[in-house]
């Protein structure tokens, strides 16, 4: 083939142009940097085809063959021009918009698949290569094509040809680009074939429907739009795009735009772009797109692509206005307009979401104001003008209808023929208003609807609205559908307005019959019976239909599947009888017999008629007296206002046993008995309302949820007129509470089901109210019951209930002890309230025998027979009792005398054996023969022989700080005899001469009887601190670690009461001084008790005799008084002997005592009484003769003259503190001035009698008692004369002949304090107080308190501890015998 004529100067300029760019890079870089963007494999065909398409093609072909990949055309061959154009950079002739190559770069694109691009043509064999890519080389060779044009390319990489194979087949499953090209219809792809046929003109004009060839039923609307000239800014655009000048020559031609509906919103530019919008269609327009070919430019930024857009948006309005008119097809064929109606998201942002917007824009305007609503009569009304009924109700009534009835304006419905899907979009714009399900429930809720032409149709409604109905979320308004027909009725009604009446009838009286029908909706029984009929027909068919269960679920659900209940039916019957102005008694009588008749439940609807012929109803305590009996208890006035009229009595429309039945079994709400009433009480504190629980024996837990004081009691209780009129009987009937209780029991489970429990609530600052307990509490008339005789037991005697039994397993061994209930009572349907009441069924309780055992041994002498009686019950019932029943009846036998001994006593487990003698514990006691063989002792622990270990377990059991009773204090200091030095080491206790077992470290002192003193007249203190030593061995004493405990005697200073001396005449006795020169000379071993002996020797020489009426003693212990003044006979102090005036020979030996007690020694003792009185000679032989004496001359008058520690030495001496001698009294004086006014009351405490004379006191009511004041103070409630108890179990009790006489105690028994009380005011005027209670409070300051009265008169306590303080600070001074108080201030603390 020889080249054509034009092809060397084409090639001529090409190579020169290339020269030019290569000799300037700057100026080549531009055209190589826009080479390089259009290099994409997946780009190639789309160029190719778009280049065949411009040439006329109406075939193309494109394969891989070998390692080439070949495309052709049947297009035209190329001309001079158009080759030129092939070979230019940035310039083509392809002057109209809608083509791809208008940069002449549609076929450089095919560089990307290999270096050497190779065109075939009927007149062209030339290449292409890369390095110049627009510079042609002529081919030698030449390839067959025919008449077709071929471009062959080799691929330079398997990469290439793996994308290309992947467009290829993107090509053959998505061939919509086809549909775009002006001519070409058929394309080959290997051995694929894309082929589009024409099916024929589209509803509108100029459109098309086209199939492809293959699948010709898959249709595709083509339509297109009128040809319109581009705006002056879209042309200016181009121009910038195709890089022309504003002057150079340029011709657009008009264009148009198009639209494939059927397929996804893609934007297509002849070939797909990557621009998917959510149109309904996909768009076709000359667009302006990105270099890379992927999308279009932004319309926000390109007039051109925005004026495009536009004319999709008015093109798709025009298509779907034009195919709604009416001549273009059946409605369902005009309903399919709506598939162009677009429905974006006009918010959406990105470029997809930008184009789809403009479009939809565009197409809201164009619609603006048309009629574009197709309804069900084909009409067209504007938006707003239709509405939307779903399907299935325009199933159930003509269109009209169903419009009227759901649409106030009775706007006509939305053609169904129009797809659910184009619905919606209909609804989303806002153009119409969808009627929805929930508001077809609520019309058919709030009014009657005309009922269906047919039961099909009716069935149409039942089935759509079955699952609504059918669903738990509707229970509260599906009873309040009005979808039943009625008998007789053209609308449709609730469930609650209608009964179902079966095929047989209620009622065989005709009489009866009418008067219920007269007043009754029935439910249409033809409805039901083609049910029936339907669902026949379908299972002798073998289908399912779905709408007749769905319609028997509705049936099931309105509670109408089967016959109404009786009771429902007459409640529907009262509802419209009693609804009348005026009702007939006879009806009255009438309508409670036929309910009897049918054993119907009467509801809150229900009237009767009483005595004083006036309609209640049931929850107004109607009365009816089967047995003719309950009338005598009541009284007449109640009678009139509640019983039933006695034309009830009168039967007609049922019998007497019927009536009779009807009433007994509850269902007619008509009591045989007065009902319990609620009432409520109010509490304004907790402590109120804790109190009232307390009194109801509640054992719960009270959770206040609010943090008010406002609390009340929701009771129960019959009407106080009647308890007072049974009161009234009872004391001419004793049995009356018994009839009244039985009646009670009698009466249907109802009757008092509601009223067992009353229930505390509690109310918040708001007004809201909570419960404060969810534990069950006794009701008022139960609590009442319970306390009177209003059970007969086995022998018919009234008796309170708590005192009765049930029978049972468990009590049935007591049949001959306990009390049971009568045998006609003890059923089991009265069994719940019998409980109630108290009767027990169970055996007695731990608790309850051991409080019989406590009240028996609180008896001086108890019954023995009692006493045993109990041990063999309680040991019965330990045999079943549970693991802490047990233990607590052991801890209890463990720590209370509750155990009747042998020898008449009663004493703990501990203390007490099954078998003792005088070698275990002397006096042990055991318990009693006749009970010996019982299981019990074991149980709770009595031992059968004491040990030493269970002799030390007893004694640690026993309480510390307590005092013992006489039987315990007796096996206590037997035991102290026996194991002295286990009992202090391993109990950590001792006795103390208070009679207490006290801690050891509370001992301070200790008393034995080597050094035996006088103590019965010590304070309490003193012997509370002192250890009982005297029956311990002179050994043991002696020894750890008794020895390290100081003695009492040598702690106690006794010192002489100056105050009752008389004052006799001072007389030498010659025995005494010569006895005194005698002792001076005795000889000793020791020489320091010699030097002791001498000088008591000197002082005894030296001491006169003087006689007086009578002498006292006043113990101290370290300068405090220890105990009360005690008499004496003889006392030597300093160098007078003090004698009593008595005969000599009782002075004899008191005098010997003294004297000897201070000289320590025995033999001096015997030597002075025997000397007493006599001459001085034979004082002076008796020493000689009985003394190892030095001679006479040895002693003289420089004998020692030490002075001798009287306290240490134990010598008495007197009181010479002050000055004058006063009355024996200790005081406590304030050192600073107190107030004047002197208030003065005679004390509280019975251990301390007044030591002031009563003051004149006004004639009024008595004040209460400091105490009684103090304890109500703390919330103390008076509980008798002598106790206070608190609500927390705490109390306060006079414990008779203590110091101290009031004690506080808590629940558990545990001493917190000791109080005295004075109504004394400190402030006012110095308090006496005894120097016993002040040892006590200086010894144990946090036990003892005293209670006076403050400046404004009110209780204080007044702690040990703060007067020790003040006493420590100076505040309080201290004088001898009594101590006065005197407040420095206005407030003693």
């Amino acid at each position: 083939m020889n080249c054509p004529a034009y092809f060397e100067e084409i090639r001529r300029r090409s190579r020169s142009r290339w020269d030019q760019l290569e000799s300037d890079p700057e100026l080549a870089a531009p055209w190589h940097q826009l080479f390089k963007q259009v290099q994409s494999p997946r780009h190639v065909l789309s160029e190719l085809l778009q280049n065949a398409d411009d040439a006329g093609a109406t075939e193309t072909g494109v394969r891989i063959d070998g390692g080439y990949f070949v495309f052709t055309h049947n297009g035209e061959d190329f001309t001079e021009e158009h080759f030129a154009s092939l070979c230019r950079f940035g310039y083509s002739n392809k002057r109209a918009l809608h083509t791809i190559g208008f940069r002449g770069i549609g076929f450089k694109s095919t560089f990307s698949l290999g270096d050497v691009v190779e065109l075939y043509t009927p007149t062209l064999s030339v290449a292409f290569d890369r390095s110049r890519f627009t510079e042609p080389r002529w081919l030698a060779t030449e390839l067959a094509t025919g008449d077709q044009t071929t471009i062959r390319v080799a691929f330079t990489s398997d990469h290439v040809r793996r994308e290309v194979e992947k467009n290829l087949h993107d090509w053959v499953m998505s061939p919509l680009s086809l549909l775009f090209f002006k001519h070409i219809r058929r394309m080959r792809i290997g051995e694929d074939e894309v082929h589009w046929g024409s099916l024929g003109p589209g509803p509108v004009s100029d459109s098309e429907w086209m199939a492809l060839h293959d699948d010709p039923d898959e249709s595709y609307l083509v339509a297109r739009s009128e040809e319109e000239a581009f705006p002056a800014e879209a042309l200016n655009e181009i121009r910038q795009e195709r890089l022309l000048s504003v002057d150079h020559e340029t011709e657009f031609p008009p264009c148009k735009v198009e639209i494939v509906v059927g397929v996804k919103g893609q934007l297509y530019v002849v070939l797909p772009t990557g621009v998917e919008t959510p149109l309904p269609f996909a768009c076709n327009a000359p667009f302006i797109q990105d270099p890379a070919r992927l999308k279009i430019k932004d319309p926000e930024t390109s007039p051109t692509n925005q004026w495009l857009l536009e004319r999709v948006g008015r093109l798709a309005a025009a298509v779907m206005l034009e195919w709604l008119k009416p001549g273009t097809g059946s409605v369902a064929v005009r309903a399919e307009a709506y598939s162009v109606f677009p429905d974006v998201d006009r918010e959406d942002t990105s470029l997809e979401g930008s184009c789809g917007a403009t479009v939809e824009e565009a197409f809201d305007a164009a619609i603006t104001g048309t009629a574009f609503l197709l309804t069900e009569s084909g009409d067209l009304q504007p938006a707003g003008g239709a509405v939307l009924i779903p399907v299935a109700v325009l199933d159930v009534w003509p269109e009209s209808q169903a419009a009227a009835i759901l649409d106030a304006a009775a706007r006509p419905a939305l053609s169904r023929q129009i797809a659910a899907a184009d619905q919606q979009k209909l609804s989303r714009w806002n153009v119409i208003e969808a009627i929805s399900k929930a508001k077809l429930l609520e019309v058919l809720r709030t009014k009657h609807v005309p009922k269906p032409e047919s039961w099909r149709h009716l069935l149409n409604l039942w089935a759509y609205l079955a699952p609504e109905l059918t669903h738990y979320q509707y229970y509260a308004t599906k009873q309040h559908i009005r979808i039943a027909p009625v008998q007789g009725q053209d609308v449709l009604y609730s469930a609650t307005e209608v009964v179902r009446l079966g095929e047989k009838r209620l009622l065989q009286s005709e009489a009866d019959w009418e008067f219920l029908a007269e007043h009754l909706l029935v439910l249409n029984q033809n409805w039901t019976r083609f049910l029936a009929e339907q669902r026949r027909l379908a299972e002798d068919q073998g289908s399912n239909r779905t709408d007749i269960e769905a319609a028997y679920a509705v049936l099931s659900s309105l509670g109408l599947v089967d016959s109404s209940d009786a009771s429902y039916v007459l409640d529907r019957v009262a509802a419209d009888f009693f609804a009348s102005e005026s009702v007939p008694l006879a009806g009255c009588v009438q309508f409670a017999q036929i309910a009897a008749k049918l054993g119907a439940a009467a509801n809150k609807g229900f009237r009767f008629a009483t005595r004083d012929l006036k309609l209640r109803g049931i929850d107004q305590d109607v009365l009816f007296d089967v047995d003719g009996t309950l009338e005598a208890i009541l009284p007449e006035a109640w009678c009139a206002s509640h019983y039933l009229h006695q034309d009830y009595a009168k039967f007609a429309s049922c019998t007497s046993d019927e009536w009779t039945k009807w009433i007994n079994s509850g269902r007619a709400a008509v009591s045989t008995l007065p009902p319990l009433r609620p009432k409520s009480q109010n509490f304004w504190s907790r402590r109120q309302l804790d109190d009232e629980l307390r009194h109801r024996a509640f054992a719960g837990t009270v959770s206040p949820p609010y943090v008010t004081s406002s609390f009340s009691l929701d009771d129960w209780d019959f009407d106080e007129s009647l308890w007072k009129h049974w009161a009234t009987l009872a004391q001419q009937d004793s049995a009356l509470w018994v009839h009244l209780v039985e009646r009670i029991l009698s009466q249907p489970d109802p009757y008092a089901t509601k009223a067992r429990t009353a229930r505390a609530l509690q109310t918040a600052t708001t007004g809201n109210t909570k419960p404060a307990t969810y534990d069950p509490i006794v009701p008022s008339w139960i609590l009442r019951l319970r306390e009177l005789p209003c059970l007969r037991d086995t022998r018919g005697t009234p008796r309170k209930p708590g005192d009765l039994l049930r029978r049972t397993p468990q009590t049935e061994p007591f049949l001959d002890v306990e009390f049971f209930v009568h045998a006609l009572l003890d059923v089991e349907a009265a069994r719940p309230l019998l409980t109630l009441l108290g009767v027990r069924d169970t055996p007695t309780t731990p608790d309850r025998l051991i409080n019989c055992l406590r009240a028996l041994a609180a008896v001086d002498k108890p019954p023995v027979a009692e006493v045993e009686k109990w041990y063999r019950r309680l040991d019965q019932m330990l045999d079943t009792a549970s693991t802490t029943e047990s233990m607590k009846i052991r801890n209890v036998f463990g720590t209370e005398k509750l155990i009747f001994t042998d020898g008449g006593a009663w004493a703990t487990a501990g203390g007490v054996f099954l078998n003792a003698d005088e070698e275990d514990v002397p006096g042990a006691a055991i318990v009693r023969a006749s009970v010996h063989d019982l299981a019990l002792w074991h149980k709770v622990g009595v031992a059968d022989r004491p040990s030493a270990d269970l002799a030390l377990k007893w004694l640690s059991e026993l309480p510390s700080e307590q005092s013992l009773s006489h039987d315990d204090l007796r096996r206590v200091r037997a035991l102290l005899a026996r194991h002295p030095g286990r009992v202090w080491n391993e109990t950590g206790h001792w006795l103390t001469l208070a009679a207490q077992w006290a801690p050891v470290a509370n001992l301070s002192y200790a008393l034995t009887m080597q050094s035996l003193v006088p103590w019965s007249h010590l304070h309490e203190w003193v012997k509370q601190a002192t250890a009982d030593l005297q029956r311990v061995s002179t050994e043991i004493a002696d020894a750890p670690p008794f020895a390290v405990i100081p003695r009492l005697a040598d702690s106690i200073e006794e010192r002489l009461n100056i105050a009752l001396l008389a004052h006799g005449t001072p007389e030498r006795k010659t025995w005494l001084t010569q006895l005194g020169v005698e002792l001076r000379r005795v000889q000793l071993d020791d020489d320091a008790e010699a030097v002791w002996i001498a000088t008591l020797a000197e002082r005894l020489e030296q001491t006169v005799w003087v006689e007086g009426p009578e002498l006292e003693l006043i113990p101290y212990i370290g300068g405090t008084p220890a105990g009360t003044p005690r008499r004496a006979d003889a006392v030597w102090a300093d160098r007078t002997l003090h004698v009593v005036r008595r005969p000599a020979a009782r002075l004899a030996r008191v005098v010997s005592q003294e004297l000897g007690r201070t000289f320590r020694r025995q033999d001096i003792a015997d030597a002075i009484k025997l000397c007493f009185d006599r001459s001085p000679d034979f004082v002076s032989d008796y020493m000689e003769e009985n003394f190892n004496l030095v001679p006479r001359t040895v002693v003289t008058s420089d004998a020692p003259q030490a002075t001798v520690n009287e306290s240490a030495a134990n010598v008495n001496r007197p009181v010479t503190d002050r000055p004058e001698i006063e009355p024996p009294t200790l005081e406590i004086a304030v050192e600073e001035p107190v107030t004047n006014g002197i208030v003065d009351t005679e004390t509280e405490n019975a251990a301390t009698p007044a030591e002031d004379p009563p003051r004149h006191r006004h004639s009024s009511a008595p004040k209460p008692s400091i105490i009684d004041r103090f304890a109500r103070a703390h919330g103390f409630l008076k509980d008798g004369d002598d106790r206070f108890y608190h609500p927390d179990g705490a109390w306060i009790a006079r414990i008779s002949g203590a110091p101290f006489p009031w004690e506080r105690r808590t629940a558990g028994g545990e001493l917190v304090r000791a109080y005295w009380g004075k109504d004394h005011r400190l402030d006012q005027e110095p308090l006496q107080l005894g120097a016993d209670l002040w040892g006590l409070i200086d010894k144990f300051p946090d036990r003892y308190s005293l209670v006076l009265a403050s400046p404004s008169g009110d209780p204080i306590e007044v702690p040990g501890a703060s007067l020790r303080a003040m006493v420590a600070k100076g505040e309080l001074t201290i004088f001898p015998a009594t101590y006065r108080l005197v407040a420095v201030g206005s407030d003693a603390r």
